[in-house]
């Protein structure tokens, strides 16, 4: 592995990712440190932007309401817009879900590879993958069995580490490291 230093065109950019790379890390600390907290308040955010679309899409609705796309489009404003009510008026239960979807998400992901992993295990370099699988049926995991009373603190840690990785990558790029990898042929 190679490290260079690569000169951006617009010096405007790579502040800018420096700039997104320092608030991300910072983010990613704090969602460290309170990890259940962080998931409450990703709860509701995620709770209003769910009502806010469901009020936009009512109000597009309105403007259909004699097109032949009201009935499509009504039923999906009222989910998103119950769906956002519901999640802002009850965040511990909205928290266990997401940890339950979430959860679910990562068991099919480490199903998929694993089983792609294994279709494909006389391809070389396929075994990243199947660690790949292995930790996603871990994170899986260890978000089921923990549920719904670890829920807070294990959906806060996964987005904690997603914001630390996320401004690790900003950083890197803003500061202009390229890392080429040199494979040997």
């Amino acid at each position: 592995m190679q490290i260079t230093e690569n000169k951006p065109d617009q010096p405007s950019v790579s502040r800018w990712l420096r700039i997104f790379g320092i608030v991300f890390l910072l983010g990613g600390i704090v969602t460290l440190i309170v990890p259940a907290t962080a998931s409450i308040a990703i709860e509701l955010l995620l709770g209003w932007l769910f009502f806010v679309g469901g009020c936009i899409q009512l109000g597009v609705v309105y403007t259909v309401r004699k097109n032949h796309v009201f009935w499509f489009k009504l039923p999906w404003g009222l989910l998103f817009l119950l769906v956002g009510l519901w999640l802002i008026l009850r965040p511990t239960a909205g928290v266990q879900a997401l940890a339950f979807v979430v959860g679910l998400l990562f068991l099919v992901e480490a199903i998929l590879k694993l089983v792609f992993s294994w279709r494909w295990r006389n391809v070389f370099k396929i075994s990243w993958t199947l660690l790949s699988g292995i930790l996603s049926l871990v994170i899986a995991m260890i978000l089921l069995m923990g549920w719904p009373q670890q829920s807070a603190v294990f959906l806060g840690i996964l987005v904690g580490v997603n914001l630390l990785a996320n401004g690790v990558v900003a950083l890197l790029l803003g500061l202009g490291v390229e890392i080429m990898v040199i494979e040997d042929t």
